[in-house]
């Protein structure tokens, strides 16, 4: 079947995910909280695009195409609206990264630079208390002062980890009883390097 996209006609197959096609189309569409084949939840909002048949604003990362369907990624409007998306994120997270983080792997920084996303644009808050990294499993450390909650790992942990209150005060945590069924492959998903590995 074929749609549009950003004036383009192109041609897709049924139930392929927006993003996918765009980003096939050469189209750099972000996203923090999508990993291709994994489990997810459209939660980081930063994936945005414009269904220009409804005037809809909608996620890519959870959107399948549908016969007919035009979709623009790329105007002004769009760019802005994943801005606003990337501010609110950076609120709530940590302005200064600790060690061993490395910007050129941050997936949410990069992503703030690229659409120049200001770190003061919203009154900083966060409810998660300064705590620091927690040893997993193995090489494997969890920081949740650099998480954004976008649950690749909740989703993708076979329960290992899982949210804990609500609001303001939602984060991930660890259940002790479950870590062995945490995979050490999750901190290559993970878009903030909120979970890590450490060479011994």
């Amino acid at each position: 079947m074929r749609i549009k996209v950003n004036n383009k006609e192109v041609s897709v197959s049924e139930g392929e995910k927006l993003i996918e096609i765009l980003r096939r189309e050469g189209f750099n569409v972000p996203s923090l909280c999508y990993a291709k084949g994994k489990k997810h939840q459209a939660s980081c909002m930063v994936c945005v695009v414009k269904n220009c048949e409804t005037e809809q604003i909608i996620p890519s990362c959870s959107t399948l195409a549908i016969k007919g369907m035009a979709i623009d990624s790329e105007s002004d409007g769009v760019k802005d609206l994943r801005r606003q998306s990337l501010e609110l994120l950076l609120s709530d997270h940590m302005a200064v990264c600790r060690p061993p983080c490395n910007p050129k792997n941050c997936a949410l920084q990069n992503h703030a630079k690229e659409y120049r996303a200001k770190w003061n644009k919203f009154p900083r808050y966060s409810a998660i208390k300064a705590t620091p990294p927690q040893h997993v499993k193995d090489n494997l450390w969890f920081d949740v002062m650099k998480c954004i909650r976008c649950g690749l790992c909740v989703y993708n942990s076979n329960d290992g980890f899982t949210f804990q209150n609500r609001g303001f005060g939602m984060q991930v945590v660890l259940p002790v009883e479950s870590v062995k069924n945490v995979d050490e492959a999750l901190w290559g998903i993970c878009p903030t390097q909120a979970l890590y590995r450490i060479e011994n």
